[in-house]
């Protein structure tokens, strides 16, 4: 009888470390589907209110995905501790695996956004040149990625309203957004 007891409880702490690991990598998902909603200038442009509701999964995933890590990393000692040294379950190991390296990436990308920055100005075009199959435009000593047709119509020492990204990991390096003449 005490045996099967265990074996219940064993069971029942099984799932419930079980069901924690999927809300955390549920709650983690949904704040990152979020962020990147909200990093969608076209919904901004379309509805400044819904751009900044896109960004409630995420807000709310900064809260709730570490109080659902402890609760997970808690309920997974105490399975481990009452299960003792029994045969592992592969299936359930890459499971939680697969999930938990899903969360790592996840999280990389968003500490790698949280770097972005993007700035806009006048800005004279200081050199452009053709590397591998990209196109660059050279702004403040900051190498700006075009596309052909934005590398063609650009004109050297010429004055444009520029907008771009870039990152604060790698600062000489940018993506171009926006381009217009100034005339």
């Amino acid at each position: 009888m005490r045996i099967h007891i265990k074996q219940e409880n064993i069971k029942r702490l099984y799932r419930a470390q079980n069901r924690a690991l999927y809300w955390l990598f549920g709650i983690v998902c949904l704040g990152f589907l979020g962020l990147q909603l909200g990093r969608i200038q076209a919904i901004a442009d379309f509805n400044y209110s819904l751009h900044e509701m896109m960004y409630f999964p995420f807000i709310f995933a900064l809260f709730a995905a570490p109080i659902v890590f402890v609760i997970y990393i808690f309920l997974l000692c105490k399975f481990l501790l009452n299960r003792g040294l029994q045969k592992a379950n592969i299936k359930t190991g890459i499971t939680s695996i697969f999930v938990i390296a899903s969360i790592v990436v996840i999280i990389s990308i968003t500490i790698h956004q949280s770097y972005e920055v993007t700035t806009g100005g006048v800005f004279e075009v200081e050199e452009k040149f053709r590397e591998d199959r990209n196109y660059y435009l050279v702004l403040n000593d900051k190498k700006i990625r075009v596309s052909s047709e934005q590398f063609h119509l650009v004109e050297k020492n010429q004055q444009y309203s520029i907008s771009f990204v870039w990152n604060k990991r790698t600062p000489n390096i940018g993506e171009l957004e926006t381009i217009e003449p100034i005339k």
